[in-house]
Order: C-alpha cells, then sequence, then structure tokens
C-alpha cells in the first residue's frame, strides 16, 4: 500500500514537472513569436531599440528567479520537517519591494531614455509597470514550487504570454497607437495577468492559511540573487553592447541574431528551474544530487544541440523565415550565436545546481559579462567579432562551472567541503 502511494505521488509529480516542461515551450515559442511580429512591425532600428529596452526585462527577470529560490529552499526545508507555513508575509514584503522598484526605474526614465537613445521616456515608463507584478510573481511561484505543484503556473505562464502577444499584435493593427511602447506595454500587461493567476492558486493551497509564518533565509536569497543576476546579464550582455556601442541597425541585425539564436536556450530553460526544487532537497537533505544534475545535462544539451544545429545548418533561410529580408545580414551572426544559446543553457543549468549547493562556482557567470564587456569596449569589436567572442567566452564558462562535478573535483570537495 505504501509503495502505491508512492508511486501514485511519484506519477503525479512527473505529471507536474512535465506540465511546466512543456508550457513553458510554449510560452517561449509564443515569446519567440512576439518578437518575430515585433521585427516585422518596426524597422532594424526600431526593433533595435525595442529589444535593447527588454532587454532589461531580461536583466531583471533571472535575478527576480533568486526571490523564487529564495522561497522555494524556504518551503522545501520545511517540507522535510513535516511541517507547513504561510507564504503570506513573503508575499506581501516584496509586493511592496516591487513597488518600490517600479518607482526607482521610472524615475530614472530619462536616463535609461538617453543610454538606449529613444526618442521618448514614455517607453520606459511602461515598462516600470513590468516590475512590480514580476516580483510577486516570484515569491508565489516559489511557494507553489517548493510544493513541488507547477501546473498552476505553467497555466498561468501560458495566460501571460497569449495576452501579451495578442495586445502587441493589436497595437501594430491600430497602426502603432502606442508607438515604441506599445511591446513594452504587451509585456507589462502579460506578467499582471500571469501574477494574478498564481496569486489565486497559492490562496487555494492549504499553507495559506496556516498560523506558522513562512521564514526566508535572507543568506541563501541573497547569494541566489548575486549568483542568477550574473546569468541574466551573461545572456544579455552582448545586446546591450551591440546597440550602446554599434550602428543602430547593425546593432538591429545583431539582436535579431542574438533572439534566434536563444531559442536553444529558452527550449531547454524550464529544465533547471524544475531540478532546482530537488538539487535544495538533496542539499538540505546532505543527499548526493548528481543523478538528477546528469539527467538534467543530457536534456538540456541534447535540446541545444538538435535547435542549434538546425541553425547552424540553415542560418540565411531561419532569418528570412523568422525575420524577413530586412535583416539578411543576421545570417553570418546566426552560425555563432545558437551555438553560443546551447551552451547557455549549460551554464544556466550549473548556475542553478550550485547555487542550491551555495557553491561559490555560482558566480562564474559574472567572468563570462566581464570579459565580453572589456574585450567588447576595449577591443572595438565588430558585430561578427563579438558574436565570435560571446561563443568563446560562454563554452568556457560552462566548461569550468562543470570541474566541481569531474570525479578528482568532486572527490576533493567532499573533503574540503568548499561552500558558502
Amino acid at each position: 500500500m505504501l509503495r502505491a502511494h508512492y508511486r501514485t505521488s511519484l506519477n503525479r509529480l512527473r505529471g507536474e514537472e512535465g506540465s511546466f516542461v512543456i508550457s513553458n515551450a510554449l510560452v517561449n515559442v509564443a515569446n519567440f513569436g512576439f518578437f518575430v511580429v515585433v521585427s516585422r512591425l518596426f524597422s532594424a532600428s526600431s526593433y533595435g531599440a525595442i529589444t535593447a529596452l527588454l532587454t532589461i526585462v531580461t536583466v531583471a527577470n533571472t535575478p527576480l528567479n533568486a526571490i523564487q529560490a529564495g522561497v522555494v529552499h524556504a518551503t522545501v526545508v520545511v517540507r522535510q520537517s513535516l511541517g507547513t507555513a504561510s507564504p503570506r508575509r513573503v508575499v506581501a514584503a516584496f509586493a511592496v519591494a516591487g513597488v518600490g522598484i517600479t518607482i526607482v526605474v521610472a524615475s530614472a526614465a530619462i536616463l535609461i531614455d538617453r543610454f538606449f537613445a529613444l526618442s521618448s521616456a514614455f517607453p520606459v515608463l511602461m515598462l516600470a509597470l513590468w516590475f512590480a507584478p514580476s516580483v510577486v510573481n516570484s515569491a508565489l511561484c516559489g511557494s507553489l514550487m517548493g510544493d513541488f505543484k507547477f501546473r498552476a503556473i505553467a497555466v498561468a505562464n501560458v495566460a501571460g504570454a497569449v495576452v501579451r502577444i495578442a495586445l502587441v499584435v493589436a497595437f501594430g493593427a491600430a497602426d502603432h497607437v502606442f508607438g515604441l511602447a506599445g511591446p513594452i506595454i504587451a509585456t507589462s500587461a502579460g506578467i499582471s495577468v500571469t501574477a494574478l493567476w498564481v496569486f489565486i492558486a497559492v490562496q487555494r493551497e492549504p499553507s495559506w492559511s496556516s498560523r506558522q509564518p513562512l521564514e526566508l533565509h535572507l543568506g541563501h536569497t541573497l547569494w541566489a540573487f548575486i549568483s542568477l543576476a550574473g546569468f541574466a546579464a551573461f545572456i544579455a550582455v552582448d545586446v546591450v553592447l551591440a546597440r550602446h556601442l554599434l550602428v543602430a541597425s547593425i546593432a538591429g541585425n545583431y539582436a535579431a541574431a542574438s533572439t534566434a539564436g536563444k531559442i536553444a536556450l529558452y527550449l531547454s530553460v524550464a529544465v533547471p528551474i524544475v531540478a532546482y526544487p530537488r538539487f535544495a532537497a538533496h542539499h538540505s537533505a546532505g543527499t548526493n544530487a548528481r543523478r538528477n544534475l546528469f539527467h538534467s545535462f543530457l536534456l538540456v544539451v541534447g535540446l541545444g544541440v538538435v535547435a542549434s544545429g538546425v541553425m547552424t545548418t540553415f542560418p540565411h533561410e531561419t532569418v528570412l523565415l523568422l525575420f524577413g529580408h530586412r535583416y539578411v545580414s543576421a545570417g553570418p551572426l546566426l552560425v555563432w550565436l545558437a551555438p553560443e544559446g546551447a551552451a547557455m543553457g549549460v551554464v544556466g543549468l550549473f548556475t542553478y545546481y550550485h547555487v542550491a549547493r551555495r557553491s561559490p562556482w555560482a558566480i562564474l557567470p559574472w567572468l563570462g559579462v566581464a570579459t565580453a564587456s572589456l574585450t567588447m569596449s576595449l577591443g572595438h569589436l565588430t558585430a561578427h567579432s563579438l558574436a565570435e567572442l560571446m561563443l568563446l567566452t560562454t563554452l568556457a564558462c560552462g566548461v569550468l562551472m562543470a570541474v566541481p562535478e569531474l570525479p578528482l573535483a568532486s572527490r576533493w570537495h567532499r573533503e574540503n567541503r568548499v561552500s558558502l
């Protein structure tokens, strides 16, 4: 009877995780479709400006996952002690923080406008509205993931993605009524729908009404924030550098190639997110998570190789199909940026793994950011050279992050217990 109960629970968990991975793939297809639609609605220079501005979302989104990781860790610890705790206080605290960040970004709208050479600060003001619901959503999702419940998040993410792409199409059909701010407004509206959906789901959980408040471990959350911020910055650094240092039309083509190349990353990005609660549970219990890491690694590499292989074999056809003839110069760049996207998926997996173990290796993506920024700024590279640099830097970072799990290094780590 106990075995049957365990098998039923395991099947339910796999169903939850499977629904999240599938929905994440659908969301990423929708998000990619969003950028394709935007590329066809705007000129190359305008598309470069929109992509560079939405890079702020890319950079901010992964550090927000640090909030999620902190809540996941706290919830997993509670589960292992056979107890429940209410996330209400944590959610309220992050709601206040989200509103504060929105105010700060809105206050810096003019400075951001000048940095990206926009024609108005209005798109930045609309982008500021993205932060409050995003911060709250991170805390809410962490609560569900810590209980290994992913299905409600999956549905909410799909709903938000549908709203986002529907609005940008509607704004385009309305003759760009909001101009460059249209895609930004659609992005903010999408995350608001997602956050509301997840909030309703969390309220229905028994833990919501628990008298015991969930205690967030600030040390772990801060470490996750620092580490995942590096990963987010590593993902977006080349597009920001291209927009800031290259001619607008060239930066737009680079942004298109980078967007296409990131398909190889976003196909597998759900894998480390789903695996993270398991990594955290193993670390908390003092057990080995290398088997979960190995299976996740195979899945990430497999998805990345298939996606990047297709795009590298047919770079020009991929660009023409997705973005049209105006972005024909992006084809040669995609040959380098598609494998870079696949390698970035491996970096993301090891980042989450090392965050769960509170290992110093989790901050290595910051080294990649520094390398790309200094080389591009001091060397005045072309778009092609920047793409080559990003591939080499990402591969090197992925290999270095795998070093602690090699047999000899793993034995040395067990003997010396290096962690933060």
